[in-house]
């Protein structure tokens, strides 16, 4: 059986397939204003182009997800709320969707699957999946986990995490893209580096929030957002910082060590694991 995995996302979505061993992908940039019509056109296009036949197919959206057919909400994406499996269908090719941090926690634990971990994506927005003795923490809707809505005190007022550490907030704050800011740390900018340390330090406060919470074995983190120069690193001092030093201790925080295909290869798990 041969699925393709969808990972949309607020700036690219990516289209990957496993076939004889070798990964086939494509990259194709979205955006705030990106729409449904504009989702099924692509996934249409990279399907027929492929020599072999796709069977199903696992769509990883950021955003609420209901019974893994219909995208409730998207604040990344808002256009796509409301696209269902039915829209998304291909020559009756069965369609599963799937929250974008739920399917990175299944690529995460899909070998461990008895450690209490916490997937953590920061990428345009923030949000957590969290799964405790082998079960995911879905909430009463499955809509738990979104962790980038979280109030923040600041001198500025109460603000959302998304708004203080996100890939979106800190582009919007440099008023730059994400390339040249890049540029501007490597080139130590002073204003550059303030920012992202500024940013990661409130991820850091949201990550002991989680932990004293929680008392998870592992932490992954995932998205673009943590390869800034020096957002990381500041968010795990901040983080140590704020959390109980007994609970630290037990805990490990690691990037993910595949950040590309880890959300669409999840969406494949899933369809795997439902089609079972």
């Amino acid at each position: 059986m041969t699925t393709l995995g969808v990972d949309i996302g607020g700036t690219k979505m990516l289209l990957v397939v496993e076939y004889q061993g070798e990964k086939i992908s494509k990259i194709v940039p979205t955006g705030k204003m990106y729409t449904a019509d504009e989702i099924l056109r692509e996934i249409n296009e990279f399907a027929n182009q492929l020599p072999f036949t796709i069977n199903s197919i696992g769509v990883a959206v950021p955003g609420l997800v209901e019974q893994n057919q219909k995208i409730v909400i998207s604040d990344v994406l808002p256009n796509i709320a409301g696209m269902d499996t039915d829209f998304l269908n291909i020559n009756n090719i069965p369609v599963y969707l799937i929250n974008d941090v739920k399917a990175a926690l299944i690529q995460e634990t899909v070998l461990n699957e008895k450690v209490d971990t916490v997937v953590i994506m920061i990428g345009t927005g923030i949000a957590a999946g969290i799964n405790q003795g082998g079960q995911f923490v879905e909430g009463c809707k499955g809509w738990a986990g979104e962790l980038g809505s979280i109030p923040i005190s600041t001198m500025d007022g109460i603000k959302k995490l998304d708004e203080l550490a996100s890939g979106a907030s800190i582009i919007a704050q440099a008023k730059t893209d994400a390339e040249t800011l890049h540029k501007n740390l490597e080139q130590n900018d002073a204003s550059a580096h303030e920012l992202v340390r500024t940013a990661g330090g409130y991820l850091g406060l949201a990550i002991a929030t989680v932990i004293n919470l929680l008392n998870p074995q592992r932490i992954i983190l995932g998205g673009g957002t943590i390869q800034y120069e020096g957002y990381f690193e500041s968010a795990i001092n901040v983080a140590k910082e704020n959390t109980l030093p007994e609970l630290w201790e037990v805990c490990t925080i690691r990037k993910s060590e595949d950040a590309k295909y880890m959300v669409a290869q999840g969406a494949m798990k899933f369809v795997v694991a439902q089609e079972k």
